[in-house]
């Protein structure tokens, strides 16, 4: 067997040494240490790293380890068992340019094995749009096409970034500005904690699932983990911190990570200018292009809103392994018994989010 599986608390170093042998364009933030140990610091699983080389070529597969004796209703009935998923953000193989078939191929094989040798029940990936990391596991696991991210590129052309902006994007910038509010660049303690406080307000008002319950602690961590990978976009309004977003920056690509907003200014659009000024930065940064991200629920007002910001869209995809089909089966029933079902196409299932998980209760 040619795959490798490290822990990245212990092998950090050496993964991010194999990630730099990959072109430019694939060393996206989602895929070094930092940010997969950024997760396991929050208690989100274990990040490990999956390696393949066999001399065809490298393939690389990050991703989150998580015991499944930590879902309560689960507990010490299944431990020893585990299943993987991407953290936050994207993930999928990363393949080398001009890697076979049937390297890619051994690996897909060789990482089944691995997880059913180590009692991995279930497999789950959150596919990265703009570098279609699912086609290397296409005819391999269940994939299914998750919604749409709004993107723009900067290596094409040079006209104005205002130039692409929707008559409706501009016009709310130059309310924003109009109402005195301004936009910068923040690094203290002070702003990420507010932010931290404003996005949890946020979460609440839009039942966000546990999983994205973020608070002051978690985005101060993220600073200290990413330094100058994140950016902070902060608007003020009479010197007051009124909204943000944090942008995240990679070795190609530029995204947007989360944003958060004082309901009392809304009505003055902050979310337009912060958005406008964090293309400006990224245009500046070099990059090849600017990840949006999608809508809360499909093609909702989020991905409108983002739509006025750039003109292109790309699809988003999930993928999906059952490894352990009889473990799956009786975890899906433990949780089928513990409350009702919410969300019947959740995977896995035994992790469908329940009725009192969000903020509201």
């Amino acid at each position: 067997m040619s795959l490798n599986v490290i822990p990245l608390d212990e092998h950090g170093g050496d993964w991010d040494a194999l990630l730099s042998r990959l072109a430019p364009r694939q060393r996206d933030i989602f895929f070094t240490s930092s940010w997969l140990l950024l997760w396991q610091r929050r208690g989100d699983g274990r990040a490990m790293g999956a390696y393949h080389e066999d001399g065809g070529g490298l393939i690389l597969y990050p991703f989150l380890l998580r015991e499944l004796s930590t879902v309560p209703y689960l507990g010490d009935a299944f431990a020893g068992y585990f299943d993987t998923a991407t953290p936050f953000g994207f993930g999928g193989p990363l393949v080398e340019h001009q890697t076979p078939e049937e390297s890619i191929q051994a690996f897909r094989r060789d990482f089944v094995e691995w997880c059913r040798a180590h009692d991995v029940v279930s497999e789950s990936v959150q596919f990265h749009p703009l570098l279609d990391t699912r086609l290397p596991f296409d005819g391999h696991m269940e994939i299914d096409e998750a919604g749409q991210v709004v993107w723009c590129r900067f290596d094409r052309g040079a006209c104005r970034l205002g130039d692409q902006l929707t008559q409706t994007a501009r016009r709310n910038v130059r309310l924003a500005r109009d109402a005195g509010l301004t936009c910068r660049l923040e690094t203290g303690d002070a702003a990420y904690r507010r932010f931290g406080d404003l996005y949890l307000d946020n979460a609440a008002r839009r039942r966000a699932p546990r999983a994205e319950r973020f608070d002051a602690a978690h985005f101060l961590a993220l600073r200290d983990a990413l330094g100058k990978a994140q950016a902070l976009f902060g608007v003020r309004h009479d010197g007051e911190f009124v909204a943000g977003a944090l942008f995240l920056r990679g070795a190609d690509f530029a995204h947007f990570h989360v944003m958060a907003t004082d309901r009392r200014v809304s009505s003055l659009r902050p979310a337009n200018l912060v958005f406008f000024e964090a293309l400006q930065w990224a245009r500046g940064l070099g990059v090849s292009a600017i990840g949006l991200g999608g809508g809360d629920r499909g093609d909702d007002e989020v991905l409108r809103f983002k739509s006025g910001f750039a003109p292109l869209r790309a699809p988003s995809f999930v993928g999906r392994a059952i490894h352990l089909p009889e473990v799956y089966i009786r975890a899906s029933k433990r949780r089928d018994e513990h409350s009702e079902v919410l969300d019947c196409d959740f995977f896995p299932a035994y992790c469908s989010p329940l009725r009192d998980e969000s903020l509201l209760g």
